[in-house]
């Protein structure tokens, strides 16, 4: 297992039960997927850049994980909606997930983009995280 496979099961655990979150998004619709799904709101678990955060032990990693929010709507407010949901949901919270313990989980930056076909809105979360492994 890596940090960022601890920190995507542990994340997505997170989502599904949070109730701010699961007012909005399905938890069928909190996923990791490489293709589309057509469902509607989601929140698709996305890509994970892991960089080694001590240089003597390598014993911790930060780790940048994205997540994209993808609604249909004519607006942004659904996407901002979810957005502001999803980070309270993972930011400052700490876990355990086999072996690895997640210190702190910071937000880095969310955007908001429109899709061409004029009905698609998609928020791009990238949060920064610290997650220790216990068996190194």
């Amino acid at each position: 297992m890596s940090a960022s496979l601890a920190f995507q099961q542990a994340a997505r655990g997170i989502l599904v039960a949070d109730s701010g979150v699961s007012a909005l998004v399905p938890a069928a619709n909190i996923l990791d997927a490489n293709f589309e799904p057509e469902a509607f709101p989601r929140v698709q678990i996305g890509e994970d850049l892991e960089l080694p955060a001590d240089d003597v032990v390598n014993r911790y990693t930060k780790l940048n994980s994205t997540f994209h929010i993808w609604t249909r709507e004519p607006g942004l407010a659904v996407s901002k909606a979810i957005a502001g949901a999803v980070r309270k949901a993972l930011v400052l919270t700490s876990w355990t997930q086999n072996d690895y313990v997640c210190i702190r989980t910071m937000l880095v930056s969310v955007r908001y983009l429109r899709d061409p076909d004029g009905q698609t809105a998609h928020g791009v979360i990238t949060f920064e995280s610290l997650i220790q492994d216990d068996n190194a």
